[in-house]
């Protein structure tokens, strides 16, 4: 393809890549979200070359400050250099040494103990040494700020479709939710932000000989480890049973802790499920409001009012609140067929 002979050109011929002049050969290609990556091998040492598609430089060097800052202890991969202006190119680079692994299974114990200590060391650093705060809330009283900004209109729009039990069942959650946030502000006073990767799900992580290597930090900067670990849980539910959810999250107490830190934690994964409910919900008004005709949003019906459904119940579950009878899935069919 046409834009690996442009990255090829500039690691062998900008003035700024630490490979100038020599021979470098591509081993392979794929893509992530919002960047381009490549695998590629410079005198028998292997490295990873990122191009930033959106926000590159902000993300760009929110990874390179983390890679440089835990690559010493072996949670990161080392980082080479990051371009902010490369030869040829229209996008910023990274490029770091590509680190030898596997995914991470979360299934094994070792492994998800592994990643309990590696996720508790990241949070023990040194906020002193961190630039820049991560772009997620730092605290519950932001994360619930941002939240409640979207509730009112969404209460509005339920009211004009004409969604009477669902409306009724985002009500409830959203005095439930506001209810718990006033009850649990207190934790958070007096509690110092750390360092946070801001984005640990399963395939941002790697295993390397033993040890839980994070990838993709770029949301990387200082935040709430509470919400870092919350949101990782809440994220991984799927696949990590309970029991083994509340192993690991004693194996990372044990390797960091704060005033409150459990309780903390807790709150959050109270409140990212009906996160989940508004952000749908949200999404859906969106679309109703602009409609695009497709087959694919068509075949795509029937995923999307499995999907809120089943954040509504996981919101209910964790708010304590019992689900009405199924209106509310009446509700969801109508709102998606109008």
């Amino acid at each position: 393809m046409e834009i690996t002979t442009s990255i090829h050109r500039y690691l062998t011929t900008a003035p700024t890549s630490h490979f100038v002049g020599q021979e470098v050969q591509m081993l392979g290609h794929w893509e992530g979200h919002d960047n381009l990556l490549w695998r590629v091998e410079q005198r028998g040492q292997e490295a990873v070359v990122k191009l930033f598609l959106d926000a590159g430089q902000a993300r760009g060097r929110r990874q390179y400050d983390a890679h440089e800052r835990f690559a010493p202890f072996g949670i990161a991969p080392r980082p080479l250099w990051f371009d902010r202006y490369p030869e040829g190119l229209s996008r910023q680079v990274l490029v770091y040494l590509w680190m030898p692994g596997e995914p991470l299974d979360l299934a094994d114990t070792r492994q998800r103990v592994a990643l309990a200590r590696s996720v508790a060391q990241l949070h023990n650093g040194d906020p002193a040494e961190v630039r820049r705060f991560c772009p997620h809330p730092v605290n519950l009283d932001y994360f619930w700020r941002v939240l409640s900004g979207s509730i009112p209109p969404l209460q509005q729009w339920l009211a004009d479709q004409r969604t009477r039990a669902l409306r009724q069942l985002f009500d409830r959650l959203a005095m439930q939710a506001q209810t718990l946030v006033e009850a649990s502000l207190p934790l958070w006073q007096a509690t110092p932000p750390t360092p946070v990767h801001g984005d640990l799900r399963s395939e941002n992580l790697i295993d390397s000989f033993g040890v839980a290597v994070l990838l993709d930090w770029e949301m990387f900067g200082l935040g709430d480890p509470a919400l870092d670990v919350a949101s990782f849980l809440h994220l991984s539910q799927d696949v990590l049973a309970t029991d083994a959810a509340e192993a690991w999250l004693d194996h990372y107490l044990a390797g960091f802790d704060q005033p409150g830190l459990r309780q903390r934690i807790d709150s959050y994964r109270v409140l990212l499920p009906f996160q989940d409910v508004c952000f749908l919900l949200n999404g859906l008004r969106e679309h109703l409001h602009q409609p695009v005709e497709s087959d694919e949003i068509t075949t795509a019906l029937p995923f999307l009012s499995a999907t809120l459904s089943a954040a509504l119940n996981r919101a209910a579950t964790e708010l304590n609140i019992d689900m009405p009878d199924d209106q509310v899935a009446r509700d969801i069919e109508a709102l998606l067929s109008t």
